[in-house]
């Protein structure tokens, strides 16, 4: 029989035929065998061994039949099943081992098996589209990731190039830095070089007996040359900010008397104007902080000098506080002037900007003195605030950040010269009588008070006083009057009367000096002023504070002082202010001779110029100093010098020196050094004012610079004349020195000679007046410093010219 396999059914149905097959098989084979051994008509005469053998045989063909069969079958079912799996097998193999996603298996049909084979092949074609798919997102990446670093490339060959523009702009800028500051520097020196003579011979002229119209020029000359120095000091102080390079000193210092300083410098304003000015300090504020007590009397300063200047009437006050315990300060200034409108409130905290900036402003000022305020309080770790209303007056207010010292012990001031002296102190102002009775009583004096002046008057008739105090503004009279009126009467005939005055003309009235009547300013009231007037008033000089142990200054010994200027005019100047204040001054040229004098003599004192011939003042400083360590002395050296930048200071006293003076500086700022060097007593040196103005320059310059010669000349007796003749000589005399050394140093190149005798030509020039001489020797100067000797020839030419002129208007002028 043959069996049929259909190409096209399952594999389900292909099984059960081939099982039908097989069982159809056995069944016909048993059946055959039952009819051959029980049928009589197929084996009638057969035995039944024979029958049964047939049988048997029969049988053993019908399973062998079977058997053939079965192998058949198997054999089929291997073909159908086994071997397709195998193949699929060792293509999975294949495809696991090498990857090769383009493998296929082939089966043809429809049955199961045929379907497993396609969705494989399915399997293994979705595969290779999603490889081809990825292979191609793949080249996708890296040409985007290309790209990508191609404008990363980019963008930091920019950044790059934007950092290196960084690079040079920083380097140039702090070039322009240096640059700026040694400019500040040169500048500041040049333009107080020839300042130190002129505030010098000012301050000694005002020492002298003078007209009031004479007093009034010299002042006028003094106020002048300290407002331009104010100016100098601002625009140092905001370079110094703006570059970073403002620091600010911790020291310990006496608030109480940095207030009070600060309202005795705008005082002599405020009197002026008619301005009552006063200190409110708050109950329980501490006296010693620690911090930068010059940068915080600067601020005050600033504040009270701009509350006096913008107020026609009424007071200025300045006020301290506690704003944060322990140690944060409030300071307040409060006017009546004219305040400030709300448009102009921040505009007045910038640079060079101010609140009324129309070309008819009325009040004057550079616009940096609120500006540079503001800075340093920020530094001092506070802040400046301003309330205003225009016509009603402003408020300042700042903040400091200090911290309290702890204060030593005040030691007891011995002050018997008044103790038990009797004293009538006649004011309305219950604030001026709080204030010096309580002064007065610390001093031991018997005192008693009145309002008026009838009850003032009755007081004196009936019992007797030392002296009396009037009040220049008292209630029923003024205190000129009473005090006429109390000569009168035979009690008061012998009184000894002290008059508070509140304006310059006040003490400038000439019935003063028939009352026998001395002047005090009321405002602000300082406690050693007052004892010092008293004593004058009573008639008591040094000698008799120092017999009795008083509180007044006694008169200092002589001081030995060597002073050491290479410049004549610059000599004769210092000499004269050290002299005023009763030295005896020995004069070297340069630190060599310095030198040795130290060693073979002795000084209480030296004053060590910075810039010298042979040998500069910090080397000579140095050398002293070396020398001092065998021998086991040492001698206060202050270093003088016109520049006035923070590292000229830092350079003085790492060489050695003791303190330092920037040039120009005054008889009060050499005493104050002298004092705080020698005694220990004297506060730190400070300077402040305002602006100048530009003039005209004659070959002698009398509108700026004669204050000093007309100084020299109006000293006491021959003096003066001794004096201006000697600073001619010497000028007349060296000048024809240093033409020379300029002619030699342009002729052989030398441009460190040319500045050398440039500068030396230039300064004693300025000092006499000559500042067209002086203005050329400064660029002969300029260009030695840039260490060049190209082009100096016209410019010594012109030195020549004006020196001629100069030196006839010397010879043949007033000046001697």
């Amino acid at each position: 029989m043959k069996l049929s396999w259909p190409g096209k059914s399952s594999l389900k149905s292909r099984l059960i035929t081939l099982l039908l097959g097989c069982n159809t098989l056995l069944l016909l084979s048993l059946t055959l065998s039952f009819i051959c051994y029980h049928s009589p008509a197929v084996s009638p005469a057969l035995p039944d061994s024979t029958l049964s053998l047939f049988a048997s045989l029969q049988l053993t063909l019908a399973l062998l039949g079977s058997a053939g069969v079965a192998a058949l079958l198997s054999q089929r079912i291997d073909w159908i099943i086994s071997e397709p799996i195998r193949d699929l097998s060792r293509k999975m193999e294949i495809v696991s081992r090498s990857q090769d996603y383009r493998v296929r298996v082939e089966r043809a049909g429809e049955d199961e098996l045929a379907v497993l084979f396609a969705c494989f092949n399915n399997m293994l074609a979705e595969i290779s589209i999603r490889d081809e798919r990825l292979a191609l997102h793949s080249e996708e990446l890296e040409m985007e990731v290309a790209v990508r670093t191609l404008e990363l490339s980019e963008v930091n060959r920019q950044l790059e190039a934007s950092l290196e523009s960084v690079r040079e702009a920083m380097q140039s800028a702090q070039s322009a830095s240096r640059a700026k500051s040694d400019f500040l520097a040169q500048m500041s020196h040049e333009i107080r070089t020839p300042m130190y003579g002129v505030l010098g011979m000012t301050e000694l002229l005002l020492g002298t007996d003078l007209t009031r119209e004479q007093t009034r020029y010299v002042d006028t000359v003094r106020r002048s040359g300290e407002a331009l120095l104010s100016i100098i000091n601002n625009i140092l102080d905001f370079s110094k900010i703006e570059a970073g390079r403002m620091e600010l000193e911790q020291i310990p210092f006496d608030l109480h008397q940095l207030a009070s300083d600060a309202i005795a410098i705008c005082a002599e304003d405020a009197a002026r104007k008619g301005l009552e000015l006063a200190l409110e300090l708050e109950p329980g504020l501490p006296r010693t902080f620690t911090g930068d007590p010059g940068r915080l009397r600067q601020v005050m300063v600033n504040l009270l000098g701009n509350a006096v200047k913008f107020t026609l009437k009424g007071s200025v006050r300045l006020s301290l506080a506690v704003a944060e315990p322990p140690a944060v300060v409030r300071v307040s200034v409060a006017d009546t002037g004219i305040g400030i409108a709300p448009e102009a409130q921040q505009r007045i905290f910038n640079q060079f900007t101010q609140g009324d900036e129309s070309m008819t402003r009325k009040y004057g000022g550079t616009g940096l003195g609120l500006a540079i305020a503001r800075q340093l309080t920020e530094l001092m770790g506070g802040a400046l605030e301003l309330e205003s209303e225009p016509g009603r007056g402003s408020r300042f207010s700042f903040t400091a950040r200090l911290e309290v010292h702890e204060e030593t012990p005040r030691p007891e001031r011995c002050c018997t010269a008044l103790r038990d002296k009797r004293v009538l102190l006649a004011s309305d102002d219950e604030e001026t009588r709080d204030g010096i009775g309580e002064q007065l009583d610390s001093w031991g004096m018997d005192l008693e008070c009145v309002a008026d002046a009838p009850d003032a008057f009755c007081r004196i008739v009936t019992a007797p006083f030392d002296v009396a105090i009037l009040d220049h503004r008292l209630a029923g009279t003024d205190g000129v009057e009473l005090a006429a009126t109390i000569r009168t009467v035979p009690a008061g005939r012998t009184i000894r009367i002290l008059l508070l005055t509140e304006r310059e003309e006040q003490a400038a009235d000439p019935r003063l000096a028939e009352l026998q009547a001395t002047t005090f300013p009321r405002r602000p009231l300082q406690q050693e002023g007052l004892y010092r007037a008293l004593m004058a008033a009573l008639g008591m000089d040094d000698e008799d504070r120092l017999a009795a142990g008083c509180c007044g200054a006694p008169a200092p010994r002589q001081r030995q002082v060597l002073l050491v200027e290479d410049n004549a005019v610059n000599q004769e100047v210092g000499r004269g202010m050290l002299e005023s204040l009763g030295c005896r001054v020995k004069v070297v040229e340069d630190g060599a001779a310095a030198v040795s004098e130290v060693q073979q003599n002795r000084y209480d004192v030296v004053f060590m110029d910075c810039q010298m011939p042979v040998l500069d003042g910090l080397e000579a400083t140095r050398r002293i100093r070396a020398w001092e360590q065998g021998s086991g002395d040492r001698v206060p050296i202050v270093a003088l010098t016109a520049y006035a930048m923070p590292g000229d200071r830092v350079a003085c006293l790492e060489a050695g020196a003791d303190d330092y003076l920037s040039k120009p500086f005054t008889c009060d700022q050499i005493a104050k050094t002298m004092e705080r060097l020698l005694d220990g007593t004297a506060p730190a040196p400070a300077t402040d004012g305002e602006a100048a103005t530009d003039e005209p320059l004659e070959v002698i310059s009398h509108d700026k610079m004669s204050g000093a010669l007309e100084m020299i000349r109006t000293l006491p007796g021959n003096r003066g004349v001794e004096i201006l003749r000697k600073v001619v000589d010497l000028y007349l005399a060296s000048t024809p020195a240093l033409l020379q050394t300029m002619r030699e140093a342009e002729s052989g190149g030398d441009a460190e000679k040319l500045k050398a005798a440039a500068h030396s030509f230039k300064s004693s020039s300025a000092n006499l007046g000559a500042l067209r001489l002086a203005g050329v020797c400064m660029e002969l100067e300029s260009l030695g410093r840039a260490g060049s000797t190209e082009g100096a020839l016209p410019l010594l030419h012109q030195v020549e010219e004006e020196y001629r002129l100069v030196r006839d208007a010397l010879r043949g002028g007033p000046l001697c």
